[in-house]
This record gives C-alpha cells, sequence and structure tokens, in this order.
C-alpha cells in the first residue's frame, strides 16, 4: 500500500494510539503524586520554612505557613509525578514498539506490522496504567 492511500489508517492508528499513551501517562501520574508526596514532605516544609524565616516569618499565621508547605508540596509531587510518568510510559512503549515490530512482527507486511505493534504498544501501557501498584 503506498503511503498516500493508506494515509488515513496511519492518521488513525496514530491518533487512538496518542490517545492510550496520554491515558497511561494520567493514570501513572494519578498513582505516583501521593506516594512522591509523602515522600517529599519533609524536605519540602525544611526548604519552605527556611525560605519565611529569611523573610516575613513572624508577621504570617500558621495556618498559613502550613498551607505555604501544603502548596508546594502538591506543586513538587506533580511536577515529579509528570516526569516519572512520562519516562516510565515512553521507555515502555519504546521497548514494546520495538520488540513487537522488529521480533514478533518482523515477517509482516509494513503496513500491519505498524498497526499490530503500535496498536500493541500502546495498548499494553493504557492496560498496565489502570492497575494498582
Amino acid at each position: 500500500m503506498d503511503l498516500v492511500q493508506s494515509a488515513v489508517l496511519y492518521s488513525v492508528i496514530t491518533l487512538v494510539s496518542t490517545y492510550l499513551v496520554a491515558f497511561a501517562y494520567k493514570n501513572v501520574k494519578f498513582v505516583l503524586k501521593h506516594k512522591v508526596a509523602q515522600k517529599r514532605e519533609d524536605a519540602v516544609s525544611r526548604e519552605v520554612t527556611r525560605k519565611l524565616s529569611e523573610a516575613d516569618n513572624r508577621k504570617m499565621s500558621r495556618k498559613e505557613k502550613d498551607e505555604r508547605i501544603l502548596w508546594k508540596k502538591n506543586e513538587v509531587a506533580d511536577y515529579e509525578a509528570t516526569t516519572f510518568s512520562i519516562f516510565y510510559n515512553n521507555t515502555l512503549f519504546l521497548i514494546l514498539v520495538i520488540v513487537a515490530s522488529f521480533f514478533l512482527l518482523k515477517n509482516f507486511n509494513p503496513t500491519v506490522n505498524y498497526i499490530l505493534s503500535i496498536s500493541a504498544a500502546s495498548g499494553l501501557i493504557a492496560l498496565l496504567s489502570t492497575g494498582s501498584k
């Protein structure tokens, strides 16, 4: 099949794969965010307390300090969970595509190889992201 003839097929598979990978990003990030927040809580609160002690520490109430610590902890956890989710899912996707296309489906037609390898890789990481860790 010519690329122009199968452009619709390639586009549909690419869009579905993109959706499934984004779904996996979101799920892994959601699972990791709470774990990262718990692990980084002490370090973030020390950092925020140190920064507040340098500035206007005496003017701030305890509740406002706790809110700033919580906000910073959530910001750090969100950033770290997002970056790890992207790294983890992209690595897994790349490994699955390489294994599927070069080893499992090497004797298939290139169009079928693309469809099956991309669909299997994106579907598998979406499926794995729904499990609890």
